[in-house]
């Protein structure tokens, strides 16, 4: 584990903030082991293995080929990857000039989305937005992850979101529900909270993230529901998602059990409505691209443990349609991620790490040499060797990323995304 997750991680922050902005926890669970001898896994890794060669989102090599024949067969495609590395938008804007898709499902919460919409439409970066909002774009608040956006817009490609609302982003929710509100006393309430908030969560991002609005007590939290009691469901349906993703919070920050499988229920849920107005009887779904962390878009169960993730559901609902999901794991050997929070220096938030040693993808890793190529590696004879027991894997999260993905993309050194 990097010494940077653990510093964060010997504060009293939930897992739950850290999923949701730093590297994904699977990618930090080392194995205590050096990659295995020649057997069985490696030979097929290797005989399995292309090199792809990326310049910007430009990408070519037999690794490239691979994956866009498989992307061109494939309604769903979803990325699973760790957060904060510069090439993993690169390699998803090119995925999307193969998909063309419809719709992109973002880590992000719906009324983030709404901005990100709007903004990746205009020309140029978001600067002043950002200033405004530090992080309320979440990772979009980065800006190759913009950039992709932006493309993404240009496409004509509709941006949702999933995830309970930002920790990061009370004072512009708060302006946004004071845009939706009928009475001037209520909007002049909500305006005033709203400018308290960012100033509380700005001071919150330097010092200690527990003093972020959203983890007020529960009492508090609640008055904005007597706020606007009188007012039209918009507006109350906003201030139910805000305090549900409160109790979501503050329940994995006391370490309340089911608070994970909360926030992946509620994931779920909201696929299912964002999906319903394209999903026709006798109508095929649209081409769809995901990017999520990579524990979310495994199809079976997930690499967390006894769940079943976003992959899985989208693969059920491709199959229910007759259609192909096609999952894509991928993350950087070493360097420098972005994964952090300070408003100011941007420079604190950037951390070099090594990944050599991550147990969920050993195999990938050690068979990745130094260089400027990126490996791709087909997990499907993998996984058919695995279940036809002619394959043996001891480590259950290496396990879980064969069953779960189609592929395995290696970057043997990536740079930390960007501040605007």
């Amino acid at each position: 584990m990097s010494n940077y997750l653990v510093r964060v991680l010997a504060g009293r922050w939930s897992w739950l903030v850290l999923s949701a902005f730093l590297l994904t926890a699977a990618l930090n669970t080392h194995a205590q082991t050096t990659a295995p001898a020649d057997t069985a896994l490696q030979r097929l890794v290797r005989q399995n293995q292309f090199a792809l060669t990326a310049q910007g989102p430009q990408l070519s090599g037999p690794g490239w080929e691979k994956l866009r024949q498989d992307i061109g067969q494939s309604t769903f495609v979803l990325i699973g990857e760790d957060h904060g590395m510069a090439q993993i938008p690169q390699l998803t804007q090119a995925v999307a000039a193969v998909l063309k898709p419809r719709v992109f499902v973002a880590e992000i919460d719906q009324y983030q989305a709404q901005d990100l919409n709007r903004l990746a439409a205009q020309p140029g970066l978001p600067t002043a937005f950002s200033k405004q909002h530090p992080m309320s774009l979440s990772f979009y608040s980065w800006q190759e992850e913009f950039e992709l956006a932006q493309a993404l817009r240009a496409q004509q490609t509709a941006i949702v979101g999933l995830d309970q609302m930002n920790l990061f982003s009370s004072g512009r929710f708060l302006e946004m529900l004071a845009d939706q509100v009928k009475s001037k006393s209520v909007r002049a309430a909500l305006q005033r909270q709203a400018a308290a908030s960012q100033a509380t969560d700005y001071r919150a991002m330097q010092t200690r993230l527990d003093s972020l609005s959203m983890y007020a007590p529960a009492a508090r939290l609640n008055k904005l529901r007597e706020l606007v009691q009188s007012e039209m469901p918009p507006a109350r349906q906003m201030v139910e998602a805000y305090l549900a993703s409160a109790d979501i919070y503050r329940a994995s920050s006391q370490g309340q059990p089911g608070s994970h499988t909360a926030r992946i229920n509620l994931m779920k849920r909201n696929l299912l409505t964002a999906l319903r107005p394209y999903d026709q009887p006798g109508q095929p779904l649209p081409a769809t691209l995901f990017k999520f962390g990579a524990y979310h878009l495994g199809r079976g169960r997930s690499i967390w443990g006894d769940m079943y993730d976003i992959g899985n559901l989208a693969t059920s609902l491709a199959d229910a349609h007759d259609q192909k999901s096609l999952h894509i794991f991928i993350m950087g050997k070493q360097g420098t991620q972005a994964g952090g929070f300070n408003p100011d220096d941007f420079s604190k938030n950037v951390h070099p790490y090594t990944h050599a040693d991550a147990g969920m993808v050993l195999p990938f890793m050690a068979a990745t040499p130094a260089g400027t190529s990126w490996q791709v590696f087909d997990v499907r004879p993998l996984r058919q060797a695995l279940l036809r027991n002619r394959l043996s894997v001891s480590n259950a999260k290496l396990e879980a990323t064969i069953l779960g993905y189609d592929y395995v993309v290696i970057i043997p050194e990536t740079t930390a995304s960007h501040n605007f």
